[in-house]
């Protein structure tokens, strides 16, 4: 192949020169377009401003432009302000319709509003009396426990004290013990005793526990107040219940043990054909525990209900809370509801005067009372005494011009002149030319100008938004890549004051390195400003541009705030920025 090659560019000699110089000198206009170019960066400091959002368009200046005023209603006329030739200002009425049918309807919004209002006030002195009930009746439940609890203590004690004396008093039963369990069983028969003993026992114990949850119970009592706090409140109960509920068991097992004892003397006795000889104390200890544990579960059973009584208060109160405030977030929602329906009716109330849209000359009005007119009916021809602008709009901007919309008008015979005004009417038809839809806007000045003549050519900027005190940059800063914008800033570490400082705006400053970039949010923007939602913040210096110079290194140096270096081709954009806030 290589000789193949060489055969070839022998044979060839003139024409593989003259291509070898053509290469080199490319290579080398390239390498010098390069050197020779550089690029240069116009900084800026971001600031807030007005972003106004226009559409634009063009057309002629019209005098003693005619508009057909029409009503926005149905109806009979009952009232005819004016008069062919009779000049009337802007807000005068013109006609009125019969609103008998709308007066009754704002009347009977105005009504249902009332209603709905009475309802709502209802509603929220019911809740507020529910929740003071509620709240009352928590507050009852807990100072009927506190109650329940002292009645308890009232009988407590010498329960607890009548137990102990079951067991260890020495009550005269038996001459040869010192407490009534060795008289007991000293009573029991022989066969008896090992299953009377196994009983004693467990009286014992049990005597034991409630006795230790007694003493612990009782000191809590003691300290308890009267305003002790819910909290407290309801641990006692339940500890008192516990305490309660132990001393019963406790005495069912002296009952129990007694009883046992008694069976076991009557069946002793039957065996020897006598009757049996029961000590009177240990009926009257029989009869002492039937009342006792009487007392225990009354007081077993009011505890318990002062528990339920807490608990079905403080439910009461969740519930409340729970269906209160939807209750009366729907009916705030039915009042919200019945405003908005007397504002319609007021609304549709009002279209039933017609007023003049400006001020101006009745030029034709063929109307007369009693006719029936519809929204299509001309209730009057005006032309106004200033003068009108009519441009034409694209079906794409048309879209966005609704009517009374602000608007500035420029002139190209005046150039000094800018007149605000409002858009007065919108075609509802289009006019296809050549494929192209258009559509009609009249727009009435707010002031006059005596240089203003018809057919004169202007130009008027519709605002369509317009947003104060954002943070804008030009639409040149910004960039996109990924689906995302961003802008450029001066790479990290530069002292960015200088960039701003002494520097022509049409010069630019020259970097060693390349600008960093950082991603932000936009919003709105115009033909020359961008709003930013998020990323940069009022004061910081991004790139608002970028030129480039052909004019050497030299040059280059000249303006740059760095060190000599590289730099990097560019294309070139418009001129720098300065917000001004409007």
């Amino acid at each position: 192949m290589l000789k193949k090659l060489l055969s070839v560019i022998l044979k060839h000699k003139i024409i593989s020169g003259i291509l070898v110089l053509v290469l080199v000198g490319g290579l080398y206009f390239i390498f010098k377009g390069n050197d020779a170019a550089q690029a240069m960066y116009v900084f800026a400091s971001i600031e807030k401003g007005t972003l106004i959002t226009s559409v634009s368009g063009s057309g002629q200046i019209s005098a003693l432009q005619q508009v057909d005023v029409k009503p926005k209603v149905s109806g009979t006329l009952t009232y005819i302000g004016v008069n062919p030739g009779q000049q009337v200002y802007r807000g005068q009425a013109l006609a009125y319709l019969d609103s008998k049918d709308a007066q009754k309807s704002v009347r009977d919004a105005q009504i249902s509003l009332e209603s709905a209002e009475i309802s709502l006030e209802k509603l929220r002195h019911s809740q507020k009396t529910a929740t003071q009930t509620t709240n009352d009746n928590l507050s009852g439940s807990y100072r009927d426990a506190y109650n329940r609890i002292s009645d308890g203590f009232l009988e407590l004690p010498s329960l607890i004290e009548l137990s102990r004396g079951i067991l260890y008093d020495n009550s005269g039963i038996s001459s040869v013990c010192g407490d009534n369990l060795c008289a007991y069983g000293n009573l029991a028969d022989a066969d008896f005793k090992s299953e009377f003993k196994t009983m004693t026992n467990r009286a014992g114990e049990d005597y034991v526990v409630v006795k230790d949850a007694y003493d612990s119970n009782f000191q809590t009592y003691r300290s308890l107040r009267l305003d002790a706090t819910k909290e407290e409140i309801v641990n006692m109960v339940e500890v008192t219940k516990k305490t309660t509920e132990l001393l019963a068991q406790a005495i069912k097992s002296e009952q129990n043990m007694l009883d046992s004892l008694v069976g076991n003397i009557n069946d002793a006795a039957a065996k020897q054909s006598r009757k049996g000889q029961v000590p009177s104390q240990i009926t009257t200890y029989q009869n002492n525990i039937g009342s006792a544990l009487s007392k225990l579960n009354n007081i077993i059973s009011n505890l318990e209900n002062a528990d339920r009584s807490i608990k079905s208060s403080k439910r009461s109160i969740e519930d409340s809370n729970l269906t209160n405030p939807t209750d009366i977030r729907s009916q705030e929602n039915t009042v919200s509801q019945k405003k908005a329906a007397l504002q319609d009716a007021k609304d549709h109330l009002n279209d039933y005067a017609i007023f003049a849209p400006f001020t101006g000359v009745v030029a034709k009005s063929d109307i007369k009372y009693g006719d029936s007119v519809s929204q299509s009916t001309i209730i009057a021809t005006m032309f106004t005494k200033q003068s009108i602008a009519q441009i034409t709009l694209n079906e794409v901007d048309v879209a966005k011009i609704k009517v009374s919309q602000k608007a500035t008008v420029t002139f190209d015979a005046v150039e000094d002149l800018t007149i605000t005004g409002q858009v007065l009417e919108v075609d509802s038809i289009g006019t296809s030319s050549q494929g192209v839809v258009s559509y009609g806007i009249k727009i009435g000045f707010d002031t006059q100008d005596e240089r203003i003549k018809p057919a004169m050519t202007v130009s008027a900027n519709i605002i369509i938004e317009s947003k104060q005190n954002v943070l804008l940059v030009p639409n040149s800063a910004v960039k996109s890549a990924n689906n995302s914008s961003y802008v450029q800033v001066a790479p990290e570490g530069s002292d960015t004051s200088k960039f701003l400082a002494g520097l022509s705006a049409s010069t630019g400053v020259a970097l060693n390195e390349l600008p960093g970039q950082k991603t932000i949010q936009i919003g709105s923007s115009n033909d020359s400003f961008t709003e930013v939602i998020n990323g940069l913040q009022e004061g910081d210096i991004i790139i608002s541009r970028t030129i480039s110079t052909s004019s050497g290194a030299t040059a280059s140096q000249g303006n740059s705030l760095f060190p000599t270096g590289g730099s990097r081709n560019t294309g070139s954009t418009g001129g720098g920025f300065r917000v001004q806030t409007r």
